[in-house]
């Protein structure tokens, strides 16, 4: 089991420098002759940060399956909490890939099979009043009550006193083993969407300006979502609106996703490329995303717990003004980046 850490294949100095023939020698010609160019940049987009990061999260879905699969079988305490820390270390990989949740994420439903919310609690516990609860059961379910969510629900429970081993249902222990096979099937299938030559990494690389301009984008929708939605909207309508609320794990979802917008912009050559246009704004841009991820690292746990504390809400209000500004700089960014 490992904890968040950004995905940046390290490369050996011959490595890297055999990546970069292969950019130069393998795709079209850029008018770059100094500077990074987009192939180099989608390229990496897609070998040192999508590929590794969606390889991360399959290897540790299987974890997060195979200790709910040992939490059914053996319902104690003990597995309970390994099951909760796993979800926890599971999680962020996937909200770090927001930023780049186009494509197979999108267009075959894989991102609503892993993380749409809220959760219809009231569809999950009219499925735990059937007995006994089957895969055709489970399959039944909308997507609002499967995935990291759903299994979320369950494991912490919609209360402040999380449940106990001993009161897991049958029902419910059945659905965490159905649920944490599905949500590894969904993650192994998105990897597997992505790889290969066939595959939509593949399918980027062919058309590298477009490609950085869907990585712009992608970082867009993220900041966008995490000022408006995550935060934002929690600040005007209460709790109920903060995803990740039944484990207390908001402020490490926020994390994560300013995290991958900053991979995408930081670790991939845009930077640059921006900077060969305007290079005020690449480094205006670079600071911003610093201080968002600086703005989010400060909020507590247990938001949800804590909207009452003027501290707790200030600390909220900053990390939407930082992800606002980085959401502006980033739009800025793409219209500069428009016409290559």
């Amino acid at each position: 089991m490992t904890a968040f850490r950004p995905f940046i294949l390290k490369l050996s100095p011959l490595a890297a420098s055999l990546l970069v023939i292969g950019c130069v020698h393998n795709q079209p010609h850029d008018d770059h002759p100094h500077g990074v160019t987009p192939s180099q940049v989608s390229r990496t987009f897609v070998d040192s940060l999508v590929l590794p990061s969606y390889t991360a999260l399959a290897e540790e879905s299987q974890d997060l399956k195979e200790t709910l699969q040992t939490l059914a079988k053996e319902p104690t305490d003990a597995h309970l909490a390994t099951a909760r820390q796993q979800w926890v270390e599971t999680r962020p990989l996937w909200e770090a890939t927001e930023s780049w949740a186009f494509g197979p994420a999108e267009t075959e439903g894989l991102d609503g099979d892993l993380d749409d919310w809220p959760v219809s609690v009231l569809e999950l516990e009219q499925a735990f009043a059937t007995d006994p609860f089957t895969a055709d059961t489970f399959s039944r379910l909308g997507t609002t009550s499967i995935g990291f969510h759903g299994i979320e629900f369950v494991l912490y429970g919609d209360s402040r006193k999380p449940p106990t081993a001993a009161d897991l249902t049958p029902q419910q222990t059945s659905y965490l083993a159905l649920a944490g096979a599905a949500l590894h099937d969904t993650a192994d299938k998105l990897l597997s969407r992505w790889t290969g030559a066939d595959g939509f990494g593949a399918k980027l690389m062919s058309d590298p300006e477009g490609t950085v301009l869907e990585m712009i984008e992608g970082a867009i929708g993220t900041l966008e979502e995490v000022h408006l939605e995550k935060l934002g909207a929690v600040l005007e309508d209460g709790p109920e609106a903060l995803e990740s609320r039944f484990s207390g794990t908001t402020n490490a979802d926020i994390v994560a996703n300013i995290h991958g917008a900053q991979s995408v912009f930081e670790d991939t050559g845009l930077k640059q490329l921006l900077a060969e246009k305007d290079v005020d704004l690449a480094q205006q841009l670079s600071a911003t995303l610093a201080m968002g991820v600086v703005a989010a690292e400060a909020m507590p746990s247990r938001l949800s717990q804590r909207l009452d504390d003027p501290g707790v809400v200030k600390s909220m209000e900053t990390a939407v003004e930082a992800t606002e500004s980085a959401f502006s700089l980033m739009t800025q960014a793409l219209t500069t980046l428009d016409s290559f």
